[in-house]
């Protein structure tokens, strides 16, 4: 158990060194190009000219404030808080798809209405983990995602049809955040498997033990 949480805090430690290396080398530079663009066009004498600017400068600070929440819920996401976990990961699906401009099928079946806070906060981190590997390393553009409530589990599958990998490799590597996902699951006494191989799609497979009081929550709704 010790080494299960060394190796977790150890992959903690690699997210916020890549959140804030994002911080630093991309969104403070667009924030001081954008600083430096205003400045520059303070100096403009041609309304026209001004007006594009203006116009051009509200697109960049638009993309730049949805990839500064999608940071944020890398960190920390409310809906999960205040309305559960499936309404939660059906909206970072859906925001995920369009910053990405990615196609994300989003289902879910049987459920339970109240899901505890850490098994929640698991599989909404493995889900943010998976989707983000398969964006960067599948080579396509349409995913599935798929929670489903059985009388003593939860289910999530997150599936692509890309290039795949080798399974081997990638399980004794750490480039897929593997190890992350699957420490995790372990946490809930849960468990991730991942079946791939290359040109044959990718397939990422988190089940999570349901407790007592969240089966019956679901069986009363």
């Amino acid at each position: 158990m010790a080494d299960i949480g060394r190796r977790l805090i150890e992959a903690h430690e690699e997210e916020r060194t890549w959140i804030g290396r994002e911080l630093h080398d991309d969104i403070n530079q667009r924030l001081a190009l954008a600083v430096i663009e205003l400045e520059r066009w303070g100096h403009s004498k041609s309304e026209v000219d001004l007006h594009e600017h203006i116009a051009h400068l509200k697109q960049r600070l638009s993309d730049l404030g949805k990839d500064v929440q999608a940071l944020s819920h890398r960190l920390h996401s409310s809906k999960l808080d205040y309305l559960g976990l499936t309404v939660a990961a059906n909206g970072f699906c859906r925001e995920f798809s369009a910053q990405q401009k990615v196609e994300i099928d989003f289902t879910h079946k049987g459920m339970p209405s109240r899901v505890s806070k850490e098994i929640s906060l698991c599989l909404f981190r493995i889900l943010q983990e998976a989707l983000q590997n398969a964006v960067k390393y599948s080579g396509v553009r349409h995913f599935s995602v798929n929670f489903e409530g059985t009388p003593t589990e939860i289910q999530l599958t997150i599936s692509d049809h890309g290039i795949g990998f080798d399974q081997h490799n990638a399980l004794s590597g750490r480039g897929l955040g593997l190890i992350s996902m699957r420490e995790r699951a372990h946490l809930v006494k849960g468990e991730l498997s991942v079946t791939s191989r290359p040109a044959g799609g990718t397939t990422v497979l988190a089940r999570v033990p349901v407790e007592a009081e969240e089966r019956r929550t679901s069986l009363a709704g």
